[in-house]
């Protein structure tokens, strides 16, 4: 079977329709922090006002994903998505209002906590039904492979929609297009959730959040790590290209390293069952760390800065949907949407620190930015030689599907 003849599999598991209404419903989520920077640093004229304001977007983000998780682990998608939806919508509506009023104070922070504590984890609650609906372990390791490429296109065009938006209309038009995107596609997303993917339990048996996060402490801290790398390459990207005299092009240059780990998310079904996941997660880190040291010696070209980052995706994305097999392999029952969103918990915080470190560094050259991006990923080598040795340890009373070396 070919590589692309695997994934014809998807829409007779689910549906072409809700699958599509997938990616549209999670748009929203890429989209929300950076519309957020631009819509408000336009209306107060201040980066630092517009830089706050995404942070307590992104952290408010990252600490309740997690918990409508646990929540959803216990009532149910639907029930949840269903409550949370129009209140993430009405949320963004206030977000517009304080935004392009100009109001930099207390009602602003509580529209940017609201807005981003109600954001609803799409991809991961469409892996965590992918978990539920597969057959074998084949058509999830395919499932997942795909997910991944979604997730990379999205986080690719969301800014770039962004973008288009914020010039095309008004600062605003971003968190506008949002908040219907929300209701357009959100609302029906959450009216097709399955019913709860656990059978019940009580209270007393249902793992707690802190045991969730320790079972899938390996995965998580591998997706953190993807997430300061992104955060850093892109802060990095912008100054190269600020140095080179084409500001404008920086976008375009980033995203050149999302074509390739989409590309090779999708190829990541080719790679044989026998192959270990911690030597994925070794070799994807390894691979990351080679290429991104390349790309701080790219400095009088763009197009040498893009080739770099286009061979550093081909490490990325397949490293993604590792860290999203680990977390399958490893969430305790009745802990799957929990791991699945503290996995987008992860990459969000991650992302925001890798900003704010890259872009510091990034005053006395790209070159900082990108090393500080080799060193995220050089602690995801560490994290495949973790596995492998923790995996060996216990492979004896392990079963062959639970092994990670």
């Amino acid at each position: 079977m070919s590589i692309l003849a695997q994934y014809k599999v998807l829409p007779q598991i689910s549906s072409g329709s809700a699958m599509a209404l997938a990616v549209a419903a999670r748009a929203p989520y890429a989209m929300i922090p950076l519309g957020t920077m631009t819509a408000v640093t336009a209306s107060t004229t201040s980066v630092a006002t517009g830089g706050l304001a995404t942070a307590f977007v992104s952290i408010a983000l990252a600490i309740a994903s997690p918990l409508i998780g646990r929540w959803a682990d216990h009532q149910g998608q639907r029930f949840v998505l269903s409550l949370l939806t129009p209140i993430n919508a009405a949320a963004l509506a206030l977000l517009v209002y304080t935004s392009a009023t100009g109001n930099d104070g207390p009602l602003l922070w509580l529209s940017c906590i609201l807005a981003g504590g109600t954001s609803l984890p799409i991809g991961s609650f469409t892996r965590t039904r992918w978990v539920t609906v597969v057959k074998n372990q084949r058509e999830l390791n395919t499932a997942l492979s795909y997910e991944s490429t979604v997730d990379e296109m999205v986080f690719v065009l969301g800014p770039a929609l962004v973008g288009i938006a914020a010039s095309a209309a008004v600062p605003v038009a971003p968190l506008i297009l949002a908040a219907v995107l929300v209701l357009l596609a959100g609302v029906p997303f959450a009216l097709t959730a399955p019913a709860p993917i656990d059978q019940p339990q009580e209270d007393a048996e249902r793992p707690s959040i802190m045991r969730i996060l320790w079972a899938v402490a390996p995965a998580i801290g591998v997706m953190f790590c993807i997430g300061m790398f992104f955060g850093s390459v892109q802060t990095g990207t912008t100054e190269r290209a600020l140095e080179l005299g084409s500001p404008s092009v920086a976008g375009l240059v980033y995203a050149v390293m999302g074509v390739g780990s989409a590309f090779m998310a999708l190829m990541a079904v080719a790679i044989p069952d026998s192959v270990r996941i911690s030597s994925r997660v070794f070799v994807g880190g390894l691979g990351m760390t080679l290429f991104i040291l390349v790309t701080t010696t790219a400095t009088h070209s763009l197009l040498f800065t893009a080739a770099a980052l286009l061979l550093t995706g081909l490490f990325v994305g397949p490293t993604m949907v590792t860290a999203f097999g680990v977390t399958e392999k490893l969430a305790p029952r009745g802990g799957t949407a929990v791991a699945m969103t503290s996995m987008q918990s992860a990459i969000t915080i991650g992302i925001s620190i890798g900003s704010s470190v890259g872009g510091k560094l990034a005053l006395s050259g790209a070159g900082y930015s990108y090393m500080f991006a080799g060193v995220a990923a050089l602690i995801i080598v560490v994290i495949g030689v973790a596995l492998r040795i923790a995996g060996t340890k216990r492979r004896v009373r392990a079963t062959p599907e639970k092994t990670l070396a």
